[in-house]
């Protein structure tokens, strides 16, 4: 009885320290997807990579569900960096390690991921599930009207580098920006927004004609905006053209489609200053003001 103990004992400690060494290397491994995020949202796919890699190293201590995200995300790096074949296998893997999700962002993953394996219907159904679930991403997957809205195509990664280029320009590396920006604009040429923000660097450096020849180009790719920020940067390209009337009518555009927009009242306010109407352009000012809205 009391070998029986004895074995019953250390069996149970074993169990113990395995739990504990399986939630240790499960912690790391998390730790190293959520730097490899994070590398991802600053622009550096094939760091992403390298530590997504480490990650998968840990296969045996990491749920089934977990690995299914590393794999998902993996592929999603792969994708940034042109090579499909290996963003393809990573998605497939991903949908083999989780085939019933548990969470929306999950149902929303893996009907990305059966979006890049031609699987359309499938990834509708996923989509409605996420939906259903509350993820909002996955209401706007379902309302695309056309492929220009499927993750993981060229405008996805044109988005990709416009957001990392946007970051770099907020934080004062207009180089680092400006790379990232010609890069949005080499995987989608009509990405208005793009030719915007590097036509902004240009001319704070000075170099007002290829500012000017950017500035034409957002109102040239973008005639027909659908949402509040498309309006306001086509306001302010139209504003930098020297175009008043038509910068006035965008910019009060945006505030109609989103009034909490504060940078639109800041720049309606400066176009309504410049063509005389100086009580409008107080107005404006002051409702920035309320959103705590620094001119730039």
């Amino acid at each position: 009885m009391k070998k029986l103990y004895r074995y019953l004992l250390l069996t149970a400690v074993a169990f113990s320290l395995a739990g504990h060494t399986a939630y240790a290397g499960n912690k790391e491994a998390k730790h190293f997807l959520s730097n490899g995020d994070a590398k991802m949202k600053s622009g550096n796919p094939k760091e992403a990579i390298s530590i997504y890699n480490k990650a998968i190293d840990y296969e045996p201590k990491l749920s089934r569900t977990n690995l299914s995200e590393i794999y998902f995300k993996r592929g999603y790096a792969k994708a940034a960096l042109g090579d499909t074949e290996g963003a393809r296998e990573d998605y497939r893997m991903s949908i083999q390690l989780d085939p019933t999700p548990k969470d929306a962002e999950a149902y929303y993953n893996r009907g990305v991921a059966k979006t890049a394996l031609g699987d359309n219907d499938g990834a509708k159904v996923d989509f409605r599930r996420a939906s259903m679930l509350g993820y909002n991403n996955a209401r706007k997957m379902l309302n695309a009207k056309d492929s220009r809205n499927i993750p993981f195509d060229s405008d996805f990664e044109a988005d990709t580098f416009l957001n990392s280029g946007k970051e770099k320009l907020d934080k004062g590396d207009q180089k680092g920006a400006v790379a990232d920006f010609n890069k949005a604009i080499e995987y989608n040429n009509r990405l208005a927004a793009a030719y915007f923000y590097r036509g902004m660097i240009e001319r704070t450096n000075g170099d007002n004609q290829s500012a000017t020849a950017d500035f034409k180009k957002t109102i040239e790719v973008d005639p027909t905006p659908k949402n509040a920020e498309a309006y306001y940067i086509r306001g302010r390209a139209k504003a930098n053209m020297g175009d008043n009337e038509g910068a006035l009518k965008d910019l009060t555009k945006s505030l109609d489609l989103n009034p909490a927009l504060g940078e639109a009242y800041t720049y309606r306010g400066k176009v309504k200053e410049s063509m005389g109407d100086k009580d409008g352009a107080s107005a404006d000012y002051k409702k920035a003001e309320k959103f705590s809205v620094v001119s730039k």
